[in-house]
């Protein structure tokens, strides 16, 4: 299943904040690097969690910023902003630097651009958009500059909105340069040979209703092909051991140990919370009819091997 969703040339990722999409990204970003594809990650405007989590162990860190950069064999990133987005892809449209500083340092063609809702967004989609169309070397008909790029999304909310600015541009403005891109960008977020819409959940009840929310609206509304489903932080098969689960059914709810009964307490917790997990899952794939990855929850910090040992549990 992430063999096949790796052979695309575009992922986004999306969900509930707080989830984990970033983790996934990195996740996601390892796999394909280790399978010898060329990945960028490409982030909208977040706080710089990414490089320690793809940086291997005894290399400095570098800091994930608007200009690209390489954090591992195979995986560079580039963390978009809306005015360094806008520059880059004006660049793209006008082609000559001087006449986008121009337009973007006039004062009332900013605030101009500023109005327009949408298009501080839109710039950073089209951004990982190019991305997916750049070649390595200077001829256009080369190779791919990259294999896969894997576009860190927006909120759930946030995420339906910029996606549906393509289709609004070729409503608003059936022609032009901005119309020729928004119908690229559109044909390829919804063709499920090069794209896919990854939505990332926990097991827990309002995370998993908001996917299933998001699952429609992606398929119904915007038309993109959706799946698999990635639930994080799931409790590992560990906590289901039979025999520790018998011991636990023979101990009275109280052993006249404090210490003991607390630490018994939390395993208790523990292991109904994985069969709740487990419960919401089955229903997110009754609900949803797709497929869903789980991600064992680690109870450590994430850095690099975590990120190694997650990619190999999928």
């Amino acid at each position: 299943m992430i063999k096949n969703l790796l052979s695309r040339r575009l992922i986004v990722l999306s969900g509930k904040g707080g989830v984990g999409r970033t983790t996934m990204a990195a996740i996601l970003a390892y796999r394909a690097a280790a399978a010898g594809k060329q990945v960028l990650v490409a982030q909208m405007d977040a706080h710089e969690r990414l490089s320690p989590l793809l940086t291997p162990r005894g290399r400095t860190a570098g800091k994930v910023g608007t200009r690209i950069v390489k954090l591992a064999p195979n995986i560079d990133a580039v963390n978009m902003t809306p005015r360094t987005a806008l520059h880059e892809y004006g660049l793209l449209v006008l082609r000559y630097e001087t006449i986008v500083n121009a337009l973007l340092e006039n004062r009332p063609i900013r605030s101009f651009l500023g109005a327009v809702p949408g298009l501080d967004a839109y710039s950073m989609l089209g951004k990982a958009w190019h991305h997916t169309t750049e070649a390595r070397g200077r001829d256009p008909a080369g190779p791919p500059r990259y294999d896969l790029v894997i576009l860190d999304g927006p909120a759930s909310g946030h995420a339906t909105t910029l996606l549906q600015i393509p289709r609004a541009i070729l409503t608003a403005m059936p022609r032009g340069p901005l119309s020729r891109d928004a119908r690229s960008i559109m044909e390829l977020l919804q063709d499920p040979e090069r794209a896919a819409f990854v939505i990332v959940t926990l097991a827990e009840e309002m995370p998993i209703n908001e996917a299933v929310e998001l699952c429609k609206v992606a398929r119904d509304e915007l038309s993109l092909p959706v799946g698999p489903i990635i639930v994080n932080k799931v409790i590992p098969d560990t906590w289901a051991d039979a025999s520790m689960n018998r011991l636990l059914q023979g101990l009275p709810e109280s052993t006249g140990d404090g210490a003991l009964d607390s630490t018994l307490s939390g395993v208790r917790a523990i292991i109904a919370r994985r069969h709740e997990g487990l419960r919401l899952v089955q229903s997110l794939k009754d609900r949803t009819g797709l497929a869903a990855v789980t991600l064992p929850r680690l109870f450590t910090e994430l850095g690099n091997e975590q990120i190694a040992e997650l990619a190999a549990s999928i």
